[in-house]
């Protein structure tokens, strides 16, 4: 696992993502925990016993990213993390989202700009000083799902015209399993 990976569980009713922010570590967000990081080792605490790493569960697939077609991914990787490290204390994983994503396409439209302008602002405003965005009224984005996160992640990253990192997608309306299909034919 490296940082900008994706992480798709299929363990679940409709599968789940994650991204990892290192090879230790991931970021997704679940109805349990909110948006929030994960070791890749993976332990019961029922069984009391240590289970394989997150990223080795033959279940899930690792998406990695095509980064020979950027020019700059060792400081692209790094904003990633940075993003990622923004958005958590803010974002509560929202029940509501997880049922809008059933509403709508997962076309990147004008209300899917509207709301990516609306993140990039947030972002941009607090970005110098990291420790504002735990104040509320400065989060990023304040209810996301599992994979509204990680493609909000990218989108904060990468400029719109740069495909296929920027992911032209509504993340607000994309099931993990559509994101999935769509990651396959667009190289990662």
């Amino acid at each position: 696992m490296e940082t900008g990976d994706l992480i798709f569980m299929d363990n679940m009713l409709f599968g789940h993502f994650g991204m990892a922010i290192s090879s230790t570590h991931f970021v997704h967000a679940n109805d349990k925990f909110n948006l929030h990081k994960s070791s890749n080792d993976s332990y019961d605490a029922e069984l009391t016993v240590q289970k394989p790493a997150v990223s080795m569960d033959p279940r899930n697939r690792i998406f990695r990213p095509p980064w020979a077609q950027c020019a700059n991914a060792e400081a692209r990787k790094a904003e990633l993390v940075r993003v990622a490290e923004a958005m958590i204390p803010g974002a509560k994983y929202g029940a509501y989202r997880a049922v809008r994503v059933f509403l709508g396409g997962s076309g990147f439209g004008p209300d899917a700009y509207k709301r990516f302008m609306k993140y990039r602002q947030r972002y941009e405003a607090n970005k110098g000083t990291p420790a504002n965005f735990a104040i509320a009224g400065n989060e990023v984005v304040k209810t996301v799902t599992c994979t509204e996160a990680v493609i909000i992640m990218y989108q904060l990253t990468f400029p719109l015209q740069e495909r296929p990192f920027f992911m032209n997608l509504d993340a607000a309306h994309t099931m993990p399993r559509d994101f999935r299909d769509w990651l396959r034919p667009n190289g990662w």
